[in-house]
């Protein structure tokens, strides 16, 4: 097959700014081919060392990293803060207490989950061993994204460690934490180069992509998604994609409100709703929506919005960061004049002042399914709420999306919560709670339709990034396998009987079936070749 080669980048600079203040914090170089050369030699020499590497002894050496960064934290926080603009209450506990669950969860359960595996053999291969390995693939190309760039960093490349593989990191470019890996790897004593980072823009990442590593692990938009998947295409890459949602809360009318409307804010609004798994649409009874809509607003309004003048130390208070990206302000914006436009009714909220990037928290009402507040991701402070008539309607409501990522569902009756939850085409649900399934190490991530495919985290995160081999150990013996060489009709036949007498079941099943091989045996010794 053909590919295409890309042309080297021409050296150019990656501009970090501070949203808050709108200062520029730094300037990285972008690297060169030769600069991406040398950092895949030493990925690979590094997948070596990790593929010798038993899962415990992994887990030993990642006892560094968790201890540096549990001891650093309001440092890491500082520069998380710096970059994104969330307040530091977000960084902390969205971002560095996620990764070091992490490492104290694998750290446990690894080497249970990557142990060799013994399944039983049917009783047609009756003699013969079955066994499946979880082996290391090489290198893991990790592209990550500006909302979360140290959890969204970390966490997907811990799966890929304690799987074994080395992993070459390509933050984004609006949100990269230069140096902030390289501390944590350096100053914990962590072994080199089993992570990377390669500060780059998305032409450079196409060169990434073209030194064909053994995965490639994507988090971000949906229209990046696809083109990392058609150029993977070209040499067969695996590729996992988590992109974005646009994330249902479905609320009955026999919820505790004052919960409820609590969790709704904080799904909605925590990080700006720069999250993928943000609550953007709300379904609400129609018995409670005016009271549920009440609390909300008024909820939403005694939030304290982050300012460009408030010190880190002083806003252990704050409620809600800024915006971090001018893009996605203006994406919000837009979506919100057509809705305005089109008949939609601010509750509260609905623009930011100035040219700031503090976006206010953001309540639309009157929408539509046909408006793209409604049914495009905003990313952002901004969520919907409808009214709904029956459980039936509430899920096709919920389901009316091109997305699956996430899902909420409040319900003081578990049965009913647990079977909409079945009914939802997503990925994850929370019941009773919002975004909880993040924050639960064990259980997998990832999302259907436009949300992506594949999952990390957990047991299958784990998974994820191994070579699953089977194996099938038999005796080194005389015998031949009956269905091999020569055919013939009386072999045939009785092939045939042990078919039928293996559905069977039963002990009248296994009986006859025994019979049967008995017969086909020495039929088989009669015809050798």
């Amino acid at each position: 097959m053909a590919t295409a080669t890309l042309d080297p980048p021409t050296t150019h600079v990656i501009t970090v700014k501070n949203p808050r203040t709108g200062e520029t914090l730094y300037s990285v170089p972008e690297p060169t081919h030769e600069d991406v050369d040398r950092v895949y030699e030493k990925a690979r020499a590094a997948a070596d060392r990790l593929r010798a590497m038993t899962p415990r002894e992994r887990g030993v050496e990642a006892e560094k990293l968790k201890r540096y960064i549990l001891a650093n934290r309001d440092k890491i926080a500082r520069r998380i803060v710096e970059e994104t603009g969330k307040c530091v209450t977000d960084a902390t506990m969205m971002e560095i207490f996620p990764v070091i669950d992490t490492i104290a969860y694998y750290q446990k359960y690894a080497p249970k989950f990557l142990a060799d595996e013994k399944l039983r053999t049917p009783l047609m291969l009756a003699g013969k061993k079955a066994r499946i390995h979880y082996e290391p693939m090489g290198v893991v190309l990790i592209i990550s994204p500006w909302n979360y760039p140290f959890h969204l960093s970390i966490v997907p490349w811990l799966c890929a460690y304690f799987a074994g593989n080395a992993a070459i990191l390509k933050p984004s470019r609006y949100t990269p934490l230069h140096g902030v890996v390289e501390d944590i790897v350096k100053n914990s004593g962590f072994m080199e180069d089993a992570l990377q980072v390669v500060y780059a823009s998305r032409k450079t990442a196409g060169y990434l992509i073209e030194k064909r590593p053994d995965k490639i692990h994507f988090t971000g938009s949906v229209d990046v998604g696809r083109q990392i998947m058609a150029q993977a295409a070209q040499w067969l890459i695996p590729v996992e994609l988590e992109l974005g949602g646009k994330d249902p809360l479905i609320v009955f009318d026999d919820v505790n409100l004052e919960r409820a409307t609590s969790g709704a804010l904080w799904g909605g609004f925590a990080n700006c709703g720069q999250t993928c798994t943000s609550i953007e649409r709300i379904f609400v009874h129609e018995r409670i929506y005016d009271d549920f809509l009440a609390r909300l607003k008024e909820k939403a309004e005694k939030l304290r919005l982050v300012d460009g003048h408030t010190p880190i130390d002083d806003e252990g208070e704050l409620g809600v960061g800024c915006m971090t990206a001018d893009f996605q302000i203006r994406e919000i914006e837009e979506q919100l004049a057509e809705a305005k436009a089109r008949g939609a009714r601010f509750v509260t909220g609905g623009g930011r002042e100035g040219a700031s990037h503090v976006f206010p928290p953001t309540i639309v009402t009157d929408v539509d399914r046909d408006m793209r507040v409604q049914w495009h991701e905003t990313f952002g402070p901004v969520i919907t709420v409808r009214k709904f008539r029956t459980e039936d309607e509430a899920v096709a409501m919920a389901n009316d999306s091109p997305y699956g990522l996430a899902a909420s569902v409040w319900s003081a009756d578990r049965d009913r919560a647990l079977r909409v939850a079945r009914r939802l085409v997503t990925g994850n649900v929370s019941i009773n709670n919002v975004l909880a399934t993040q924050a639960h190490p064990g259980l997998p991530f990832g999302g259907l339709k436009d949300s992506g495919f594949g999952r990390y985290r957990g047991k299958i995160g784990l998974h994820a990034f191994s070579n699953i081999k089977s194996i099938l150990v038999d005796r080194n013996s005389g015998r031949l396998e009956p269905y091999w060489y020569p055919y013939s009709r009386e072999k045939l036949t009785l092939l045939s009987r042990i078919l039928e007498s293996v559905t069977q079941g039963g002990l009248a099943g296994i009986l006859k079936t025994l019979a049967a091989a008995i017969k086909l045996e020495f039929q088989n010794r009669r015809e050798r070749l």
